[in-house]
């Protein structure tokens, strides 16, 4: 994990292994970091073994949508797997640089 996220983080979604995908620009919550065989528990409580090819944040926010098995966006409760490459940090000290440079002259 590069950016050493922390579940509870707040993140921008910047892209997708999805061109098109209708996350792209959402703030989201990040609720836990997963691979492959990891267990979770969805939000009406099924537990579930994690299979995605690659590891990837559980992140929650309003309007999210996840791909279910026929490569179609559907709405799960606001739940989406997304990898940490596509996601941007909304931290307090989070800005971007110009902002920095302005502030700093």
């Amino acid at each position: 994990m590069s950016n050493q996220f922390k579940a509870g983080d707040l993140a921008l979604i910047v892209g997708s292994n999805f061109p098109g995908s209708p996350n792209i620009g959402k703030s989201v919550e990040l609720v836990g970091f997963y691979k492959t065989g990891d267990d979770l528990i969805t939000p009406d409580g099924t537990e579930v073994e994690f299979c995605g090819g690659q590891a990837a944040w559980l992140c929650e926010g309003q309007g999210l949508m996840a791909r279910d098995m026929n490569d179609a966006w559907v709405y799960q409760g606001g739940i989406t797997f997304c990898n940490e490459r596509y996601l941007m940090p909304l931290r307090g000290d989070f800005a971007p640089e110009q902002q920095k440079a302005k502030e700093a002259a």
